[in-house]
């Protein structure tokens, strides 16, 4: 097994996913943030039909980073346990670690689009259920604004035997 980890950042819109990504990104050299949402950009046409092919880039972007020894961290929001499976395969088959945490905080209206609003109770739904039938699963609450303080417990996760 190598040291690489594949970190799963999960959560609602708006609980600090990509802010916690971005930090950890900032302070330690080799890591590759994979954001399957920005990926849906640089695929032509309508954004909204391209989420099976942004995860598939995801996995594909996380395989290659894990091959090369170095961390890959996942902001997303994961309610599915079948969605939640794939990334851990890869890091079963890259020899990774993988290591999952659920961000629970407040759910930011503004970041939410518009065409999504409806399914946030189902996602909640979902998500509930994937913490649930993941008992090693860490959870973090973070509060908007206090970026600090979510990221030094991220740390506590993450790095336990280093401190923040």
């Amino acid at each position: 097994m190598s040291d690489a980890r594949l970190i799963l950042l999960n959560g609602m819109p708006g609980s600090g996913k990509s802010t916690l990504a971005r930090r950890y990104l900032a302070d330690l050299p080799g890591v590759l943030v994979v954001e399957a949402d920005a990926l849906r950009g640089w695929i032509g046409g309508d954004p909204s039909h391209h989420a099976e092919a942004s995860r598939h880039l995801s996995l594909a972007m996380a395989r290659a980073h894990l091959e090369t020894g170095y961390d890959v961290v996942v902001p997303q929001l994961v309610a599915r346990l079948d969605q939640l499976a794939r990334f851990e395969d890869v890091a079963v088959e890259t020899g990774a670690q993988f290591v999952e945490v659920v961000l629970h905080g407040t759910v930011i209206d503004s970041r939410v689009p518009e065409a999504a609003v409806e399914h946030l109770v189902e996602y909640a739904h979902g998500l509930a259920d994937v913490v649930a039938a993941r008992p090693h699963t860490y959870r973090l609450v973070t509060r908007h604004g206090d970026v600090e303080d979510a990221y030094r417990e991220l740390i506590d996760v993450l790095e336990p035997d280093v401190p923040a």
